[in-house]
C-alpha cells in the first residue's frame, strides 16, 4: 500500500488507502473561465457563513486547494455526507444537483476565490542523471490476471536463512503472497484472504516462529461495514501458518503487535480505517490462557475515522509501549498515543496538516538527522478522491525537537507519493529518502512528465537533492528498501497497481548497480561520444 483513504464530513480526503474511486471525475463538466461566469468575491463577513456550511467537521480548506472547476462537484459530494446520504456516482448527475442556500452560499464563495488550473507540480531531474543507477528486474504470479493491486511489501527473513524475500499483499486478487530473488521471479500464495491491505511479521504468541498480521479491508470499493478482518497466520513451522480471524471489524488498514499491559504478552493494536461513519484504533487485549484458543479483548482507544498507519514504540522510554498514528480523512493528523496504563493512552499531535485536503498516505519513524531520537517521515499524496494532481503533495520530515507538535520541514514535492522510506543509499553515513508514488489516473497532467520511484540524496543535516529513478506513469502504493542479491548496496522493491490497463508484473526490484560499472558505462558512453566525433 505500500499504496498506497473519502469523507467530508470529509469530503476533502482520499480514499481508504491503496483503494480505487468508484469513479474518478475526470469526465465532470468543467467550469467555464470566463470572467463574467465567476462570481465575485464575497465580503469579509460572509467568511463566517462559509464557515457555517464548511467548517462545522474539519478546519475551513482554502480556496486554492482545488482548482476552480472542480468546486461544485466537491460542495454537492458535502451536501450528500451532511445528510447522510450518498451522492449520484455519475459527474454528470451531480452537476444537476440543486444546492440549498447556505451551500450554493458556500459555493459562491469558492468560486470567487479559485484558481482556474492549479500550478504544475514541480519538475523532477531525468533517471540518467542520478549518482546511483538502478537495474529493473521483475516478478509476478503465474495464472493469476495482469491487474495486481498490490497494496504493501516487505523484506523479510521468514526461514531464518540469512537471505532476504519479498512477502506482500494484493487488495485486488485477495492473496498474501512470497518471493525469492534467487531464479526466475515467481512469486507463490502463502494465504487468500478477501482484500488484504498490510501484511507484518511478528511473533505474537512467542513460541519462536514468525507469524503474520494481515489488515483485510473486507471489501475492495470503500463502504461502511464491518466485513473488515484482523488476521492472525500463526506460525506452525516449515513455511506453514494456521489462520486465525478476528472478524466484523470495518475496513482493516494495519495491525501491529507489542506488549501494550506490560504483562509479558503480545497485543494487538489496530488501525481500522473505516469509511465515513465506521472506522476506530482499538487495542486487542492478549487474555489467550490456551495457544490453542486465542483470547483477545477490545479497548477502544480514538473513535474517530481514517487511521493508515499505526507504530509501537516506547517513545518517553518510561517501559510503557506506546504507538504512533497517522489519521487522514477529514483530520489530515499523527499522532502520538502516550500509555498510561490499565490500557489508557495520551493523545499528543505531532502533526496538524494545514488543511483537509492534504491527502496523507503513509509514515514511518526514523532518526533521520540523526541526533538519537525519533523523527516522523511522512508523505501525502491520495488523488483518489478526484484524481487531481495537486502541487502541494510530497515528502515531509517531522523533526523530534523534544516538545509536540513536532517541527515540519517540507523536502520534496511530489504527485501521488504514496509511500517513503529512509536508508543510506549510498553508503556515505547519511540516510537518505526513498519514494514511490501512485495516481488515480485521469488527470489533465501528462503522466509521461512524472516521476513513479525518486531518492532524496541527504548531502548534509537536514539537506536533501532529488534524484529520480523511474520516471512516468506512478503506479506504485509501495515499497521496501534492502540488499536482495547481498552485494552490500541496498536495493528498492516495489509493487504495482493497476489502474486503467493490464501491468506485465506485479512486483518490480530495482538492483543498485555497483560503481565500478557505472564508472564502465560512463567511460564507454565517453569512448563513444570521442570516437562520433573524430569521425564527424
Amino acid at each position: 500500500m505500500a499504496r498506497a483513504t473519502l469523507l467530508l464530513a470529509a469530503a476533502f480526503c482520499g480514499l481508504l488507502p491503496f483503494t480505487l474511486a468508484q469513479q474518478t471525475d475526470k469526465d465532470a463538466p468543467k467550469a467555464t473561465s470566463a470572467k463574467n461566469d465567476v462570481p465575485q468575491a464575497t465580503s469579509a463577513d460572509n467568511d463566517v457563513q462559509v464557515r457555517a456550511a464548511c467548517g462545522v467537521c474539519h478546519a475551513l480548506p482554502p480556496p486554492d486547494v482545488l482548482p476552480r472547476y472542480a468546486w461544485r462537484d466537491e460542495i454537492v459530494r458535502m451536501m450528500y455526507i451532511r445528510e447522510g446520504r450518498l451522492p449520484p456516482l455519475s459527474p454528470q448527475a451531480r452537476a444537476t444537483v440543486q444546492l440549498p442556500a447556505d451551500f450554493q452560499h458556500a459555493l459562491d464563495y469558492y468560486l470567487a476565490r479559485a484558481p482556474e488550473h492549479l500550478a504544475a507540480p514541480e519538475p523532477w531531474p531525468d533517471p540518467s542523471e542520478s549518482p546511483l543507477q538502478f537495474d529493473r528486474r521483475t516478478m509476478s504470479m503465474p495464472d493469476m490476471p495482469s491487474t495486481p493491486a498490490v497494496s504493501n511489501v516487505r523484506l523479510v527473513d521468514l526461514d531464518n536463512k540469512k537471505k532476504l524475500e519479498l512477502l506482500g499483499t494484493d487488495m485486488r486478487q485477495g492473496v498474501v503472497f512470497r518471493g525469492s530473488f534467487e531464479g526466475a521471479g515467481a512469486l507463490s500464495t502463502i494465504a487468500t484472504i478477501p482484500h488484504p491491505a498490510h501484511v507484518t511479521v511478528a511473533d505474537v504468541d512467542k513460541d519462536g516462529l514468525p507469524d503474520l498480521l494481515v489488515a483485510d479491508l473486507g471489501t475492495f470499493y470503500p463502504e461502511d461495514h464491518d466485513k473488515g478482518a484482523v488476521i492472525w497466520l500463526r506460525g506452525i513451522g516449515q513455511g506453514k501458518f494456521s489462520a486465525f480471524w478476528l472478524d466484523g471489524w470495518p475496513r482493516v488498514a494495519d495491525v501491529e503487535a507489542a506488549d501494550f499491559g506490560s504483562n509479558g504478552w503480545n497485543d494487538l493494536v489496530v488501525a481500522a480505517f473505516g469509511w465515513r461513519k465506521t472506522g476506530r484504533i482499538s487495542i486487542m487485549e492478549n487474555r489467550t490462557a490456551n495457544p490453542r484458543q486465542p483470547s483477545f479483548t477490545e479497548h477502544v482507544i480514538d473513535s474517530r475515522t481514517g487511521a493508515i498507519h499505526v507504530i509501537p514504540v516506547d517513545l518517553n522510554h518510561d517501559g510503557k509501549m506506546d504507538f504512533v498514528a497517522l489519521l487522514a480523512q477529514e483530520h489530515e493528523t499523527v499522532v502520538a498515543y502516550i500509555n498510561q496504563g490499565n490500557y489508557t493512552f495520551e493523545q499528543k499531535v505531532i502533526y496538524q496538516a494545514p488543511h483537509p485536503n492534504w491527502g496523507s498516505t503513509g509514515i514511518q519513524l526514523v532518526d533521520l538527522d540523526g541526533d538519537g531520537d525519533l523523527d516522523v517521515l511522512m508523505t501525502h499524496g491520495d488523488t483518489f478522491d478526484d484524481g487531481i494532481v495537486k502541487p502541494y503533495h510530497g515528502i515531509q520530515w517531522l523533526e523530534n525537537t523534544g516538545t509536540y507538535p513536532f517541527v515540519e520541514h517540507t523536502l520534496a514535492s511530489m504527485a501521488g507519493v504514496h509511500r517513503a522510506q529512509a536508508i543510506d543509499l549510498n553508503g556515505d553515513g547519511r540516510l537518505d529518502i526513498v519514494a514511490c508514488a501512485l495516481l488515480a489516473g485521469g488527470s489533465d497532467v501528462d503522466e509521461k512528465t512524472l516521476p513513479a520511484l525518486v531518492w532524496l540524496e541527504q548531502t548534509k543535516k537536514g539537506v536533501f537533492v532529488k534524484h529520480t529513478i523511474e520516471m512516468g506513469f506512478p503506479r506504485h502504493a509501495t515499497l521496501d528498501l534492502g540488499d536482495v542479491n547481498q552485494d552490500g548496496r541496498p536495493d528498492v522493491v516495489v509493487g504495482n497497481f493497476s489502474i486503467d490497463k493490464p501491468i506485465a508484473s506485479w512486483v518490480d526490484v530495482w538492483v543498485q548497480r555497483a560503481a565500478a560499472e557505472k564508472r564502465a558505462a560512463a567511460s564507454r558512453s565517453a569512448f563513444a561520444v570521442a570516437r562520433d566525433s573524430k569521425f564527424k
